[in-house]
């Protein structure tokens, strides 16, 4: 059985990549084991394929003490069902250092080994320079690729697309490199032989290096332009900021990265608006949460935890 580790900072287009996956596998049998840093699995609800099963495991990175028991186990499982290939979609702050120990705990738990194909890392081209000097797990994930995607290369000019890559190649020189918008490039040929993971090393993830993440709540309607307004308060203090939520005109999606908000209407029903906030300032983005939903959103309960 093959797998495949998918990594990249948050935003970088990690979801975008597994629905083109979905279109070129859709003839084999695959296993999509998803990592969430926050409580609250987003990402899941966002990926449209059939003929694949899903195994989630939120609250942290898999990397890291909190749940790498759990996802040695899920590897476990994994390997018992009939499948062609494992993608492993880390958590966007995941530092994979320590998968080659993990694939050895599971070849001794399960009796089975897989053939490793090599991790595949999305970078974003529109944020990578300030994301790389702030982020130390960017660089551990470069240097764990063999293959890694520019992605958003429509949105940046091409001087800094080449900055971008003269930065990865001095990170990882043997990297494959591709450029992409909207993580639309061939997958199957990146794949098409074994992989040997890079010298074992200690994770940066640990309890105290994870960034801290709150969850907002509320059932209440909101309105649009206040929701907009709110988003666009918090996300330049975050790393990432999504969810869904209950508006006025509408079930909506919500996504941001950096100083980019996007708002989409969704096609399914949302029973309540749920916001996913990974903090790029720490404990801080809880008063500047409550203060932003005070002066846009007051009329509406708040569930802050």
């Amino acid at each position: 059985m093959k797998l495949v580790l998918l990594t990249g900072f948050l935003g970088a287009g990690k979801t975008t990549f597994l629905n083109h996956l979905f279109k070129e596998f859709k003839d084999q049998k695959i296993g999509v084991l998803m990592n969430e840093f926050g409580e609250k699995s987003v990402d899941s609800a966002l990926i449209h394929g059939e003929n694949f099963d899903l195994l989630e495991l939120t609250g942290g990175s898999v990397f890291c003490a909190c749940l790498r028991e759990n996802f040695i186990r899920g590897l476990a499982e994994l390997r018992d069902y009939d499948l062609e290939y494992v993608f492993v979609e880390s958590s966007g702050v995941a530092d994979p250092s320590n998968m080659g120990v993990i694939l050895e705990m599971v070849r001794k738990l399960s009796g089975k080994s897989y053939d490793y194909r090599g991790s595949l890392c999305i970078v974003d081209a529109l944020y990578f320079e300030e994301t790389f000097e702030v982020v130390p797990t960017l660089k551990k994930q470069l240097v764990c690729a063999s293959a890694v995607i520019i992605n958003k290369t429509d949105l940046q000019t091409g001087e800094k697309i080449k900055a971008v890559r003269d930065r990865i190649k001095e990170v990882n020189p043997g990297a494959e490199l591709l450029e992409a918008a909207f993580c639309d490039v061939p997958i199957k040929p990146l794949l098409e032989r074994r992989r040997a993971f890079p010298a074992p090393g200690e994770t940066v993830n640990t309890w105290e290096s994870r960034p801290k993440t709150i969850m907002l709540t509320t059932e209440a309607q909101v309105d649009d332009i206040a929701l907009e307004n709110f988003l666009n308060r918090v996300v330049p203090s975050a790393y990432r900021v999504k969810g869904f939520a209950k508006t006025r005109r509408g079930p909506v999606e919500v996504s941001g990265v950096n100083d980019r908000v996007e708002i989409h209407l969704w096609n399914k029903p949302v029973e309540k608006t749920e916001i996913v906030v990974i903090s790029s300032v720490g404990i801080k983005i809880i008063s500047l949460a409550l203060a932003a939903w005070k002066e846009y959103l007051g009329g509406a309960p708040l569930d802050l935890k």
